[in-house]
């Protein structure tokens, strides 16, 4: 008995895939520069995703590449569960993007400039006009032109374009540059909003404090290459622990410390106000309470003694500073 396989439509695809972004061996060149470097990347739906690096590191580019602006030079992709390009028009159709920066028509209001691409999309996106401005919080200001809006501004009706589309998945490229904090703080919230509704967020950014506060889950990148991806949580929980100790003799602490062995690693650099103690991930509680023993017994006061949870920004520094290291 022969039979043959049919193949599945594309809307079939796109429901049954978990991943809101999908690349396989994504390569991008400029000559001789490699701008995306076989990237493996993988974005669970519904979840606020952070692609982070330097400036210069490719994230821009892999954004264009995703979005058919710039063509692949190796690898695959897909968005929403569709193959792109041979599904592009289809997998675009529920996608929001801002690249590099929004750009509109200065000389007309927000509304108009809205107004004008709605008129591109389906009948219903001109009804989405001014629940988007309301939701970037531009209402009060979509009657006044664009020249006149902040840096801010225009990042805030560049979201609201996006939703246009009623997107399921935004690609924004930078979204707080140019923002202060307020803005900021305004921005976080209106992309917490989305992905509560179920929509993926994927932003590419250098402000690794903000994404830390908005993602659930990043990719870091360096000279177009993934170097780690994971949950934030799971990323920072192999991450050194590291230890403030205020005390009286920073000196006499460190050398306290160089001559005992506690069944891990201890490294001790004398601070301010005592000692930045760094040790292995997974260190034991216990630990921590034989280095408070081993400094009061040795004639050292110990006013203050804190562990301190590792930021996004000081776990990224120690990553990438090992990138082009010798093994």
């Amino acid at each position: 008995m022969i039979t043959t396989a049919v193949p599945r439509a594309p809307g079939k695809l796109a429901a049954e895939n978990r991943w809101a972004v999908e690349t396989h061996g994504l390569t991008k060149r400029f000559g001789a520069n490699i701008a995306v470097n076989s990237v493996e990347l993988l974005v669970p739906r519904g979840s606020a995703f952070g692609y982070l690096g330097p400036n210069g590191a490719g994230k821009t580019t892999l954004i264009r590449v995703l979005l058919g602006l710039t063509r692949a030079d190796a690898g695959t992709m897909s968005l929403l569960g569709y193959p792109v390009p041979q599904h592009r028009d289809a997998a675009l159709a529920r996608v929001g993007a801002i690249v590099d920066e929004p750009r509109f028509h200065c000389h007309l209001t927000g509304r108009q400039n809205l107004r004008l691409l709605a008129a591109a999309r389906e009948p219903a996106a001109r009804d989405r006009i001014g629940p988007a401005l309301e939701r970037v919080g531009l209402a009060h200001r979509a009657d006044d032109r664009v020249f006149e809006y902040s840096m801010g501004m225009r990042q805030r009706l560049g979201v609201a374009a996006c939703l246009l589309g009623d997107p399921q998945l935004l690609l924004l490229d930078e979204p707080m540059n140019g923002l202060d904090p307020a803005g900021m703080a305004a921005m976080r919230d209106m992309i917490l909003s989305m992905v509560a509704e179920g929509r993926t967020v994927v932003l590419s950014s250098h402000l690794l404090d903000e994404v830390e506060r908005t993602c659930d889950a990043v990719a870091i990148v360096d000279h177009g290459s993934i170097i780690q991806q994971g949950p934030i949580s799971e990323l920072l929980a192999g991450a050194p622990l590291a230890l403030q100790v205020e005390c009286s003799e920073p000196g006499r602490a460190c050398a306290l410390l160089a001559g005992i062995t506690l069944g891990a690693r201890v490294e001790a650099v004398p601070s301010v106000l005592g000692l930045e103690i760094t040790l292995p991930a997974g260190t034991g509680r216990d630990v921590i309470a034989e280095i408070n023993r081993v400094l009061v017994a040795g004639g050292t006061s110990v006013y203050r003694l804190q562990p301190v949870q590792t930021s996004l920004e000081s776990w990224f520094l120690r990553v990438t500073s090992r990138v082009g290291d010798p093994e």
